[in-house]
This record gives C-alpha cells, sequence and structure tokens, in this order.
C-alpha cells in the first residue's frame, strides 16, 4: 500500500518582483522538466540518465531534476502530457532538514533555492499564511530531520506552498480523538459513486444502525470545474467520517481500487465515468481515518450490484446503500453477519 502524507495548504507571498520573476522561471523550467522526463521515460531512458539530461539542460539541480522525475511518474500510464500550469515540487530529505531546495525558516517563512547554471545558487525568501491548525505541524518541521514534500502552484491568480507531511506527525497535531466519546467498534462501509456518496453503520453482528448519503449530482454536469468537484466530494466524505466517529464507528470499510470501468455509448454516462475518482476518495480516507484513531478495511466489492438489486427490497434501501452494507458483511464473518436477514 503506498504511503499516505496529508497536504497542508498555504498562501505563498513574494514580496520582491525581482524574486517573484525568478521564482515563476524556475517554475517554468520544472513544468518542462516534468514534460521531458516523461518523454523520456516513454522511450525507456533510465532513471539515472534522465536526471542528468534534466540537471544539464534545464534546471541546473539535481535534486530539483530528481523532483520533476517524481512528478513525471504519476502520470507514466499516459501516452502524453501537457501541464497547463508551471509549477514547483522538491522532495523531502531528512538529512537536508527535512527539504534540500525548500525549507522553512518561521512557521510564516521559507526560503526557496534558486539554481544558476555556473553553480552560484541563491535563496530567495518568502512568507507564508497557513491555517492556525497548521502552525504546530510546521513549527515541528524547522531545522528537523522529518523530511517533507514542498511544491509551489499558482492557484487563481494566488501562488500556494503544499507541504506534504509525515502522516504520524498530522495525527499527533489534528487527531479528533475525544475522552468523551467510547468507540463501540462499529463499522461504517461506503459506496462511492461520481455525484454520489452512500455510508451505512452495522454493528458487530451484522444489525444495520444507520444510513447517511450524500448528494452532489451539480458535479457531473458539463462545463463543472473539477476543483469544485473535488472540494464537494472531500467535503461530503468528511462529514460523513465525522458523523460516523460520533456514532461509535472504529471499522471503516471500502472496496479495493480496480481498474477504470470500460466506456458505454452513453455521453451522459461517460461523463460521470470520467469525474468518477474513487482513488481520491480513498486517499482523503487514509488521511482522514487516522485522525479519528479509526482503522480502513479493503474489500473485493465483485458481484455486490448484482446481490444489490434483490436484497434492496428487503432492506428497503436503495442498491448504493445495499452494496455499501453488502462490503460490510464481507468484512464481517459472513454466518453471523446474515443471521440478521
Amino acid at each position: 500500500m503506498e504511503e499516505v502524507k496529508p497536504t497542508i495548504k498555504g498562501r505563498l507571498i513574494v514580496d520582491f518582483p525581482v524574486d517573484r520573476a525568478w521564482l515563476l522561471l524556475l517554475m517554468r523550467n520544472f513544468k518542462d522538466s516534468v514534460e521531458y522526463a516523461h518523454i523520456l521515460m516513454r522511450k525507456k531512458v533510465s532513471y539515472n540518465e534522465i536526471i542528468k539530461l534534466l540537471t544539464s539542460r534545464i534546471l541546473n539541480n539535481a535534486h530539483y531534476s530528481y523532483s520533476a522525475l517524481q512528478r513525471a511518474k504519476m502520470y507514466l500510464n499516459q501516452p502524453y502530457l501537457k501541464l497547463k500550469k508551471p509549477q514547483l515540487f522538491s522532495v523531502g530529505k531528512g538529512n537536508e532538514k527535512g527539504n534540500r531546495n525548500i525549507r522553512f525558516e518561521s512557521t510564516d517563512k521559507v526560503k526557496i533555492k534558486i539554481p544558476s547554471a555556473t553553480g552560484k545558487h541563491k535563496w530567495i525568501i518568502a512568507r507564508v499564511k497557513f491555517g492556525r491548525k497548521y502552525i504546530p505541524i510546521i513549527r515541528e518541521l524547522i531545522n528537523s530531520e522529518i523530511p517533507y514534500g514542498a511544491g509551489v502552484y499558482l492557484k487563481e491568480k494566488k501562488v500556494e506552498l503544499h507541504v506534504n507531511v509525515p502522516l504520524e506527525l498530522y495525527v499527533k497535531h489534528l487527531s479528533k480523538d475525544s475522552k468523551n466519546i467510547k468507540p463501540i467498534e462499529h463499522i461504517a462501509s461506503f459506496d462511492f459513486n461520481s455525484d454520489r456518496i452512500n455510508m451505512v453503520i452495522v454493528n458487530k453482528k451484522g444489525e444495520i444502525l444507520d444510513v447517511r448519503n450524500e448528494h452532489f449530482p451539480e458535479v457531473t454536469s458539463h462545463g463543472f470545474s473539477k476543483e469544485k468537484a473535488r472540494d464537494l466530494r472531500l467535503k461530503a466524505l468528511s462529514k460523513l467520517v465525522d458523523y460516523a466517529y460520533h456514532h461509535g464507528v472504529t471499522h471503516y470499510v471500502v472496496e479495493e481500487l480496480g481498474r477504470p470501468k470500460k466506456k458505454s455509448k452513453s455521453k451522459k454516462a461517460n461523463r460521470k465515468v470520467s469525474k468518477f475518482a474513487l482513488r481520491e476518495y480513498i486517499n482523503h480516507l487514509k488521511t482522514l481515518i487516522p485522525r479519528y484513531r479509526g482503522k480502513i478495511h479493503f474489500i473485493n466489492p465483485a458481484y455486490t450490484s448484482v446481490d444489490a438489486i434483490p436484497l434492496a427490497r428487503k432492506l428497503g434501501l436503495d442498491i448504493h446503500t445495499t452494496s455499501a452494507y453488502l462490503l460490510a458483511i464481507r468484512f464481517l464473518k459472513p454466518m453471523n453477519a446474515y443471521q440478521c436477514l
């Protein structure tokens, strides 16, 4: 299972025009490097050779080149890559005060390395504003040996600093655990779709205790912003997880990640499939659930949709909620679970 590193976002403010120009140039070069690395990977060029080419031809910095390669790997399955906006990213490095090229000076100040072909690299200083709840995490990263990834991105005429922190550190400072809530080890199971999330809460016997659904049909409409759609989906998921936690849930059941569904002849169906982000949901759950001291479980969803059709009538639930219930049943011991039917 891939390591989860929650992302903290802050607003980056570069006060001096010259520094802004240097940063934007570096971000454009980094964007070009990611695209170039993608081309070289498709041509089966070795990773070491790619880093050397990026360093000598574009970035003048081996660590930035390595970071560009890591970003390019995210798009390896795509036949062609054309990034829309300039960007910058530096992979974390523990023995370099957490990051070699983007380092925190304080909780509201960061310095960014601007490489040079002459070897005389310079640093620019920028201000950064994080939400109050994230300040303790940033404080712990300053001059520490905790590796953290850091990236600079353009978002609607603003510049943002994204920091990828270890999950343990994130949970340590942002845990939702409360002494007033006693975990009962109930199970919350989910059925994810592009325009809705269905959740069912059951006890260890498989008895249905509660049902909660979140609908957001607008996200599949033509021209709807991908960023807004993602925001709606993740806020809805956060709301459901919080509800489950306050109702005794400690186990969270979701379907295993699989291959994307094949496209149908229906344009509407294709649009829903293209906007369906199961990986997005699951990655968010991997960040959320440890904060609530819970555990996530992945279950094979094979045939749950088929089995849900006759069972939905018996339970008086819709098919999607019934599919979520069937995942919970598979998590429990089937013989004991089906006694409640």
